[in-house]
């Protein structure tokens, strides 16, 4: 597994199983220029790397909500990505998380994106999501 840090956020990638978990500082508020920056950046290496498979642990959140200059990253970037999964783990900020899932939500159903997006409790039940989706999404074969 892979770890970079790009200023206050840092990305675990999984290369041989195309996840890639990115968390932010606690101490970063979303309102921020540099969270601004973070976001570009990861959608970068996202298209770089081509990830399929996108973890989004916000940790604590320090505040703030998102505006519409981060809403139109996600727009213009998330329909060209090669995602197929997007799982946000919880945080101690509900109000947080329901923004952040309603905004990706709802941009995968306007624009009929192929791409799950899931609430879960932590990384472990994200990991395990994520791994029985790619076992039932894989073609079987059989032998006659």
């Amino acid at each position: 597994m892979r770890v970079i840090n790009i200023g206050l956020m840092e990305l675990a990638h999984d290369e041989a199983s195309a996840i890639l978990s990115v968390k932010w500082a606690d101490e970063l508020s979303v309102e921020s220029e540099e969270f601004f920056q973070t976001v570009v950046s990861l959608f970068e290496y996202m298209y770089e790397k081509q990830v399929e498979n996108l973890v989004i642990d916000s940790g604590i959140p320090a505040g703030g909500v998102l505006n519409e200059r981060i809403i139109d990253v996600f727009i213009q970037n998330i329909p060209n990505t090669p995602l197929k999964n997007i799982l946000l783990l919880e945080s101690p900020d509900y109000l947080w998380d329901n923004n952040l899932y309603q905004v990706i939500k709802l941009l995968v159903t306007s624009y009929q994106l192929p791409i799950a997006v899931e609430l879960m409790k932590n990384k472990a039940d994200a990991h395990a999501w994520l791994l029985q989706s790619l076992v039932t999404s894989c073609p079987r074969t059989t032998e006659n």
